[in-house]
């Protein structure tokens, strides 16, 4: 899911102004380059004021995907960017230098190039960077894209990182990850897939040397997938890679095999509306925030990518709740796990409009039913569980 619907704040610098009057302040770079996406930060002074510059990038479909910049040392604004851009990262800053950051900058313009995708707006604002000349060696660029990544701390990590940089084509992240022991274009060439769900077995042989076994569910723009693929690793890298069979399957077992519980609370909002979109645009601003033609739908984010480290993979484990206010006056709590449902639950509690939603209905599901709720573009989530299971909440054990 793209985690960017974003606008160009336009800093009213024009690319010669910054060239001729800039110096350069500080940068960074998020360490969540195997995360396919990652956020780069440069600092300038421009006459003693401030310029701020931050460009998400996309690794596999786009490059660049979006650019915005403030002129001044806006709070509000500043942290209005950042949490729009990094909230969902689930990464850590690092420190870069200029000549670090113009590196980056210029490496992930290229791939607009080599994609086919236009450069995002404010263009004139950071051409200087993209027009400097930079000469740099194989080594410079190696210790750089290691900047980018987060230390790996268990092999279920590695592992899952490393099929989900496989399977997306990202043959960078295929060396890097494999010490360049695997053809990094074997996968560039095959696959330009998302890795929904991985599972992971260990296994021994009689000389007790350990190999990986994982199935692994990857959706393309047409099919899903599942590969049976065996791995070994060490020294902290993917040493030998196998693939022992791939098959389409249907929707019917692409279904069955992403099956897992969702949890729903619903409440009837009886405050004013606004009131509340207002309340959760301040207390979520970090979440990933979309508008449908139906309501307003609130993603968070875990801080970190920690269930990368699970035996289990799965996309959308990183997601630490949704909420999704209605048109019609309803407020919609979904969450993966007893827990998580609970603490929504609690913290809406304390909400100051807390006595003013009550709720009207709570489910349990063993399958996903909130995202296909969204996308039916109705506005009573009751409504649309009897039409679709012919039940209502009261009929629940």
């Amino acid at each position: 899911m793209n985690r960017t619907n974003l606008r160009v704040i336009v800093g009213g610098a024009s690319s010669a102004h910054i060239e001729e009057q800039k110096k350069f302040v500080s940068a960074f770079v998020t360490n969540s380059r195997l995360m396919g996406v990652l956020v780069i930060y440069i600092h300038w002074k421009i006459d003693a004021e401030s310029f701020h510059q931050f460009f998400y990038i996309e690794i596999t479909e786009t490059g660049i995907e979006s650019y915005r910049s403030l002129l001044g040392d806006d709070a509000l604004h500043m942290m209005e960017i950042e949490q729009t851009m990094l909230g969902g990262l689930g990464s850590v800053k690092v420190d870069i230098s200029e000549r670090e950051a113009v590196l980056l900058i210029q490496e992930y313009a290229a791939l607009n190039r080599k994609y086919g995708e236009e450069l995002p707006g404010g263009l004139d604002e950071y051409a200087f960077i993209l027009n400097r000349k930079m000469d740099v060696s194989e080594n410079e660029v190696h210790a750089l894209f290691a900047k980018t990544c987060i230390r790996l701390e268990n092999e279920n990590q590695l592992i899952n990182y490393f099929l989900m940089r496989y399977f997306s084509g990202d043959g960078a992240a295929v060396e890097y990850l494999s010490d360049g022991r695997i053809d990094r274009e074997i996968s560039v060439s095959k696959y330009q897939d998302t890795l929904c769900l991985n599972t992971i077995e260990v296994r021994k042989n009689l000389y007790d040397e350990v190999t990986y076994l994982c199935e692994s569910l990857v959706e393309s723009d047409t099919e899903h997938r599942l590969i049976i693929s065996e791995l070994a690793l060490g020294g902290g890298f993917v040493t030998a890679f196998d693939i022992i069979s791939s098959f389409s399957i249907s929707p019917a077992e692409t279904a069955m095999k992403l099956e897992r519980p969702e949890f729903i609370t619903v409440y009837d909002i009886l405050a004013d509306t606004d009131r509340v979109l207002d309340f959760l645009d301040d207390k979520y601003q970090n979440a990933l925030k979309r508008d449908t033609d139906e309501g307003r739908l609130y993603l968070r984010f875990n801080e970190n990518n920690d269930h990368l480290k699970q035996l289990v993979y799965r996309l959308n484990d990183d997601i630490k709740g949704m909420l999704y206010v209605t048109d019609e006056g309803q407020l919609i709590l979904a969450a993966y796990s007893l827990t998580q449902i609970q603490r929504l639950e609690r913290s809406a509690q304390t909400w100051p409009f807390a006595r003013e939603i009550m709720i009207i209905a709570k489910y349990e599901f063993k399958e996903d039913v909130f995202y296909d709720f969204i996308k039916s573009d109705g506005g009573d989530f009751v409504r649309y569980v009897e039409e679709i299971c012919e039940f209502g909440p009261e009929d629940e054990d």
